[in-house]
C-alpha cells in the first residue's frame, strides 16, 4: 500500500483527535464558566473545574491554561458571538433609525444573555486582576467601535438628532457593558420589558422627529 493510499485514514485519525480536543476544550471552557460564576476568579480553583469538567488537572493545563487563559478565552468567546456581526448586518441593512436600534437592542440583548455570567465576573474582577482590567479594555474598545458604525449608519439615514460622537455614548448608555446588568438585575426587569423600553428610549433620545 503506497503512502497516498494510507493518507485518509491517517487524516481521519487526526480529524478524531482534533474533535475530542475541541470537546474537552469546550468542556473545561463550561466548567471555568459554572466554577467562577459560583466561587468567583479568586475563589475557584484549577483542581474545582477539573472536577467540574470530568477531567485531570494536567488536562486543564494542555488544552486551555491556568486561571488567567481561562477567563481570558470566555471573554473572547463572548467578544466573537456571532449576534456582534449579525446585528453589524442588520444595521447595515436598516432604513430608519427605529430599525438601527432595534438591531442594536436585540443583538447586545441577546449577547447579554449568553454571557451574563462571564460580563458579571469580568467587571467584578477588572478592579484587581491585570488580565480582567486589560479584557475589559479591550471589550470595551470593541463593543464601542460596534455602537460607532450603529451611530455612523443613523447619520447616513439623515435622522441623527446629535452628532456621531454624542450618539456612540448614547448607544454606550443604553446599549453598553454595564446597560443590561444595570436594567435586568438593579431594575429586575424581564427580558422583554427591558428590551422594549431601552430601544423606545433611545430612539426618542438619537432619532429626529
Amino acid at each position: 500500500m503506497s503512502c497516498t493510499e494510507r493518507a485518509p485514514m491517517t487524516t481521519a485519525r487526526g480529524t478524531r483527535r482534533a474533535q475530542a480536543a475541541a470537546e474537552t476544550r469546550e468542556l473545561i471552557l463550561s466548567a471555568a464558566q459554572r466554577c467562577f460564576a459560583e466561587g468567583g476568579y479568586a475563589g475557584a480553583t484549577i483542581n474545582d473545574i477539573a472536577a467540574a469538567a470530568g477531567v485531570a488537572v494536567a488536562t486543564v493545563y494542555t488544552s486551555v491554561g491556568g486561571k488567567p487563559v481561562l477567563l481570558e478565552q470566555l471573554v473572547r468567546r463572548g467578544m466573537e458571538d456571532a449576534a456582534v456581526a449579525e446585528s453589524l448586518d442588520r444595521v447595515a441593512r436598516a432604513e430608519t433609525g427605529a430599525e438601527v436600534v432595534l438591531a442594536i437592542a436585540e443583538g447586545t440583548g441577546a449577547a447579554y444573555h449568553r454571557h451574563a455570567s462571564v460580563i458579571a465576573l469580568l467587571l467584578d474582577t477588572a478592579s484587581h486582576e491585570p488580565v480582567a482590567q486589560r479584557l475589559r479594555a479591550e471589550a470595551v474598545e470593541a463593543y464601542r467601535a460596534a455602537l460607532a458604525a450603529a451611530a455612523e449608519r443613523l447619520e447616513q439615514l439623515g435622522v441623527l438628532g446629535v452628532d456621531r460622537e454624542r450618539a456612540t455614548d448614547v448607544l454606550w448608555y443604553f446599549f453598553g457593558l454595564y446597560a443590561w446588568p444595570r436594567v435586568l438585575q438593579d431594575a429586575t426587569w424581564g427580558p422583554d420589558e427591558a428590551a422594549a423600553w431601552l430601544h423606545a428610549t433611545a430612539v426618542r433620545a438619537l432619532v429626529k422627529d
